[in-house]
């Protein structure tokens, strides 16, 4: 199966080498694949990046860049779910997922979750187990850290508030056929659209849509977890967003 990986890049040069050279090795299992890359407005392009890591395979890659200001995503929201949608109506793949610039594909997880996919036409959603590291402090290779909230599920289930998005795959006919989108913003809320989170919504609507979530019993992609992420800073008021905002531009290509 044709797999399309979801990337949005934000101000980390550093890392999201480590997410495009795991492409690279997930490759050498299962050659189907091809690239959405999303660049929320960066400062430090990622595309350049892209280029020099994925040169021979850039005919599996599609570019998208928001040139939204800070300003304007603390008012409308974030864009990403619109970007994301964008690229799968225009996408030919079969299967869909997400991954973060500061995480790691598992080298297998492209091939086994083809085979999961074709073994249960069933199925249109599912979840993988993750793998939880630093990647400052510590390489996937040496990571073996499977005890954590977001593996201690093993049946079909909500994947609501339970998984993360680095564990959710989905057939592209989920949002084709039966209209399991992402918002395109997340705007909305209590007057902090910067807080809700994108995946969130196409999880709600995966479920509505498409029933329970599956679990495939295997590995995807290694999430790493650091003291720079949004997750940390998001629920905060607007000075404190333009703060965090201007320390990934300060660090941003030195620390991360």
């Amino acid at each position: 199966m044709k797999t399309q990986i979801l990337m949005s890049y934000y101000q980390r040069p550093i890392l999201v080498r480590n997410a495009l050279n795991s492409i690279l090795k997930a490759n050498e299992y299962h050659q189907d694949w091809e690239l959405a890359f999303g660049d929320d407005a960066s400062e430090i392009p990622g595309r350049p990046i892209v280029e020099e890591i994925l040169k021979d395979h850039l005919d599996k890659v599609v570019f998208v860049r928001n040139e939204m200001a800070f300003e304007d995503k603390i008012k409308q929201g974030l864009i990403l779910g619109k970007m994301a949608n964008k690229a799968m109506r225009e996408s030919d793949a079969d299967v869909a997922l997400i991954l973060c610039d500061d995480d790691e594909l598992h080298p297998r997880y492209l091939k086994r979750l083809s085979r999961f996919f074709d073994n249960n036409p069933e199925v249109l959603h599912c979840y993988s187990k993750i793998h939880l590291y630093n990647p400052f402090f510590q390489k996937v290779d040496a990571v073996n850290n499977l005890s954590h909230k977001y593996n201690r599920w093993k049946k079909p289930i909500n994947p609501v508030g339970k998984v993360d998005a680095t564990q959710v795959a989905w057939r592209l006919d989920c949002c084709k056929k039966h209209g399991a989108w992402f918002k395109d913003s997340t705007r909305g809320g209590l007057g902090k659209p910067w807080v809700n989170d994108t995946d969130k919504s196409l999880f709600q609507n995966l479920f509505a849509k498409c029933g329970k979530c599956h679990p495939t019993g295997f590995v995807g992609q290694y999430k790493g977890v650091h003291d720079y992420q949004l997750l940390w800073h998001k629920d905060v008021p607007p000075a404190q967003l333009w703060a965090y905002d201007k320390m990934c531009k300060e660090l941003g290509g030195t620390e991360f």
